[in-house]
């Protein structure tokens, strides 16, 4: 009995060591949602509490709640706001995972299995419409007038009326295409489902599709479709989901 109670008592303190060790471990893992949706990183084996955080780049909550609805395992997923543990540790790639144990890293190590867009990198790579046009967001400030914001996905029982949108949009760049960018949405999408959209629906302008989030992140879209109205200077003279009526226009 005695022999009994000794080696419970040296079991309880082992586990109450580990539990010890692990409280006092953490595990941040770095991830860049809009890389996630089209590969999934593998997650090693956990080594204290495990933490998801997304650089705060090209970022909003509402797109964040949006990819953990259906990404489950990522549901403790936060914005690393203004990138402090980013900086803190120097990640410069995702998805990275940052092991600290009593405030001091044991392991930092890049959980890619492909070269990946670094999260300083994001912001600055170059887009380009589906005809191979280069493009920034000062050129499409100067370039275009209307900004059509839309999803490869149409139609979808969410947005019944996506394909009447579409093509009232059609309408609007049947005078002057070269005034009209159709930007489509990255979620659940790739350039391949943009360039079927463009045959699908008859699109006779350019359209670029938004991989890292770049256009609806700067404009602020909340939703689908939408208009976006820039004067010549660039300033936004009209926003909204309805068709841009004729004196928004100078087309």
């Amino acid at each position: 009995m005695y022999i009994q109670l000794v080696n419970l008592s040296i079991l309880l303190l082992i586990l109450a060591t580990i539990k010890s060790a692990n409280a006092k471990t953490k595990e941040y893992v770095f991830i860049n949602i809009w890389d996630a949706y089209y590969q999934t990183t593998h997650m090693p084996k956990p080594q204290g509490k495990r933490i998801f955080l997304q650089p705060d780049i090209n970022i909003d909550q509402a797109s964040l709640e949006q990819f953990i609805d259906v990404h489950q395992e990522f549901a403790n997923l936060t914005i690393d706001t203004n990138n402090q543990l980013t900086f803190k540790y120097q990640v410069r790639q995702t998805p990275t995972r940052v092991i600290v144990e009593n405030g001091k890293v044991i392991l930092k190590e890049s959980l890619s299995t492909s070269p990946k867009i670094t999260a300083y990198e994001m912001t600055n790579k170059q887009m380009a419409t589906l005809s191979g046009k280069p493009l920034s967001i000062s050129q499409i400030q100067h370039d275009y007038q209307v900004l059509f914001f839309s999803d490869s996905l149409c139609p979808f029982q969410h947005i019944p009326d996506c394909q009447q949108r579409i093509r009232q949009n059609n309408q609007l760049a049947i005078n002057s295409p070269k005034n009209v960018l159709t930007i489509i949405k990255p979620f659940y999408a790739d350039q391949a489902s943009a360039l079927s959209y463009k045959k699908r629906f008859d699109v006779n302008h350019h359209i670029v599709f938004d991989a890292q989030n770049q256009l609806f992140s700067h404009f602020k879209i909340r939703d689908l479709p939408y208009w976006i109205v820039q004067d010549a200077t660039g300033k936004v003279v009209y926003r909204g989901n309805q068709v841009p009526k004729p004196h928004h226009l100078s087309l």
